[in-house]
């Protein structure tokens, strides 16, 4: 490519180290460490991190490469497992590590995706247990140094293959053009955010037969979305690993007519407990797809039913009322860090 592919720019706006480093915390993973080469400067994009990444360096004296960054980083971290993945892979999305994850049997030392071009692993998006350093060391003293060769040579099971073109890497100024380019052509939610809701604790979930409890509900001006964990402040942040209702997302369209209905003209949208209120989309379209909005990419899970608890907080036949396809909102995951503003702050 001519330059350090780590400090490369994603369409998203994420230099691609830390692209990647968002997308193992997004999938999962507790603790993620960046592999370098011994003369290698830190890529760009993990100032916010200072102090307390976590960095590995190859050893001196062996030739840099994949398994060379590899067996170095897993010798510091001799009991850890890896999900390990290569920052050049423009089109790769949390799910396709979660279900890395996901996929896993009792005892399996390796899992790796099958190539979509030629069916062979793929070595820099897969699962490699503790028990593979010894077999990762073996190569790279040997004459083969080949990640693949390992994975070959031990029957690695194989997943097949994600969308095609969301494992290719980039290493031609051409294959980057081409893989970014289809990195951009993701949709945008075109909706305005009218409110933002957070709160500290829940008031109804796990409550059954209990009595709900009164934790508040704050409006903010802005919120500050992590990738993989959710808003900064809110209940579910950082809740449960690639928990479906990092955010959700709720009709104002359908808090004005919940408000008709129930004869509530000034019924706030914080007693919906849903954290971002917007204008002038159906939520429905957007379950399954990743989109973006505001310049962050988010996943749409799942619909977000309604529960009898709502009869409570609002009036009785609420939750009736919300059964309504999408009326509930819209769960969703959040796969890229950013900040949301309401439309009287947006620039």
């Amino acid at each position: 490519m001519g330059q350090d592919k780590a400090s490369m720019i994603h369409p998203d706006g994420r230099p691609l180290a830390r692209r990647a480093w968002d997308l193992l915390r997004a999938a999962g993973c507790g603790k993620v460490v960046v592999s370098l080469r011994q003369d290698q400067p830190l890529p760009p994009g993990f100032e916010d991190l200072a102090g307390s990444l976590l960095v590995a360096r190859d050893a001196l004296g062996k030739k840099p490469g994949p398994l060379t960054g590899m067996v170095s980083t897993m010798r510091e971290f001799p009991s850890a497992d890896w999900l390990v993945t290569a920052c050049d892979l423009p089109g790769l999305e949390p799910c396709i590590l979660s279900n890395l994850l996901e996929s896993r049997r009792g005892g399996e030392t390796f899992l790796a995706y099958r190539s979509a071009l030629n069916s062979q692993p793929e070595p820099l998006c897969a699962f490699y247990s503790a028990s593979a350093f010894g077999l990762l060391e073996s190569e790279m003293n040997g004459k083969s140094r080949s990640l693949r060769a390992v994975l070959r040579q031990h029957q690695c099971r194989l997943l097949e293959p994600p969308a095609f073109g969301a494992l290719h890497n980039s290493n031609t100024p051409e294959e980057w053009a081409a893989a970014t380019a289809a990195a951009a052509t993701m949709p945008e939610m075109d909706a305005e955010l009218l409110e933002i809701w957070i709160s500290s604790g829940n008031n109804f979930r796990g409550r059954h037969q209990q009595g709900q409890l009164h934790h508040a509900a704050e409006c903010l001006l802005e919120a500050e979305c992590i990738a993989g964990q959710g808003l900064r402040g809110d209940r579910y942040f950082g809740y449960l690993e690639n928990f479906k209702g990092q955010v959700t997302f709720f009709q104002v369209e359908t808090l004005e007519a919940i408000r008709k209905r129930f004869s509530l003209p000034h019924l706030s949208a914080g007693t919906l407990r849903r954290n971002l209120i917007v204008r002038g989309t159906h939520l429905g379209e957007w379950v399954g797809r990743k989109f973006r909005y505001q310049g962050i990419v988010f996943e749409g899970s799942e619909e977000c039913k309604p529960c009898y608890w709502m009869d409570q907080a609002i009036a009785t036949g609420a939750e009736e009322f919300l059964k309504i396809p999408f009326h509930g909102g819209l769960r969703a995951r959040i796969l890229t860090s950013g900040t949301l503003k309401i439309a009287s702050q947006a620039p």
